[in-house]
């Protein structure tokens, strides 16, 4: 028999994802989830949509495409260095397997980082497509932003640059089980290192979304200085030469997107030690990109979806 939408709603989403969150007093079921913060804590609200086509290929699996999208969303959580409370789902789709199959990716992402599904909408769509909020907390004040770098700050990353771009590259050329796919199939939000930074006195945090080079650019023009990086550097810089050759893998970094990786900025004697060192903020404008002390060019900044 034919599942209808609430029917769908009931088997792909009640229930699923992380347990229930004392931040929500009424969950999934109702016209509008209900939610308290506790005193002394601010709300970190995010929201990503994500197309068939445009963030993910047409042969890519709807599940796969869907646990991207959540863990996507909450990587600004990450960046923003606060606790996941809350998830909103609005899947759109062509048919009922479709919503079923993105019900499945975006609650087993859910439940894997134990973030209740509190609500959300499904509709049928000539594509395929899923908008993503996401809801966090922290202490009042303490939310790591774009604009609060400093001159004198050091440059920091989490994570890794460039493999996500080259998994992508791999499997639009039928490289399915090339060596980055995984990279690009699985993205992992640094929700633990984001609260650690704030935690260490982080106060200049964003991902790496669009390119290293234009993420980085965002917080240089927020922040009102300059910023230089060093790409040799880099966490897994010597493997994407290796396998790409140099300047492959300077655009890769540069421009590539999608890793996820968090870029920070903190004061000289903040010890991170979680995170690798990459460059200095100094006075000035722009962001210069350095191959082993020399400045280097690599063109073309990062996705621009009207650029």
């Amino acid at each position: 028999m034919t599942r209808g939408e609430f029917d769908l709603i009931s088997d792909c989403f009640a229930g699923k994802g992380g347990a229930r969150h004392p931040f929500t007093r009424l969950g999934i079921g109702d016209d509008a989830s209900v939610h308290r913060l506790a005193a002394g804590m601010e709300l970190v609200v995010s929201t990503d949509s994500s197309l068939a086509g445009i963030h993910w290929p047409d042969d890519l699996p709807l599940s796969i495409a869907a646990d991207r999208a959540v863990c996507s969303a909450l990587s600004d959580l990450a960046a923003m260095g606060a606790e996941p409370v809350s998830c909103w789902l609005n899947v759109m789709a062509t048919d009922a397997e479709s919503v079923a199959q993105m019900g499945e990716g975006a609650t087993a992402a859910l439940a894997r980082h134990g973030v209740e599904l509190a609500g959300g909408d499904t509709t049928r769509s000539r594509s395929n497509a899923l908008a993503v909020t996401v809801a966090g907390a922290l202490p009042e004040g303490t939310a790591m932003r774009r604009d609060m770098a400093n001159s004198g700050d050091l440059v920091w990353l989490c994570g890794r640059a460039g493999f996500h771009a080259s998994g992508l590259h791999q499997w639009l050329t039928g490289e399915k089980d090339g060596c980055f796919v995984d990279d690009f199939k699985n993205i992992t939000p640094l929700l633990a290192d984001g609260m650690r930074l704030r935690q260490a006195g982080v106060r200049c945090c964003m991902d790496i979304s669009d390119g290293l080079l234009q993420d980085a650019s965002h917080i240089a023009r927020a922040s009102s200085l300059a910023m230089e990086i060093e790409m040799a550097s880099l966490p897994g810089w010597a493997q994407l030469v290796d396998t790409l050759g140099e300047h492959v893998a300077l655009q890769r970094v540069a421009y590539g997107g999608e890793d996820y990786a968090l870029l920070c900025t903190a004061p000289e004697g903040v010890n991170l030690p979680f995170a690798v060192k990459i460059g200095r903020c100094f006075a000035g404008a722009g962001v210069t990109i350095r191959l082993n002390g020399q400045a280097v060019s690599v063109g073309k900044r990062g996705y621009d979806h009207f650029g």
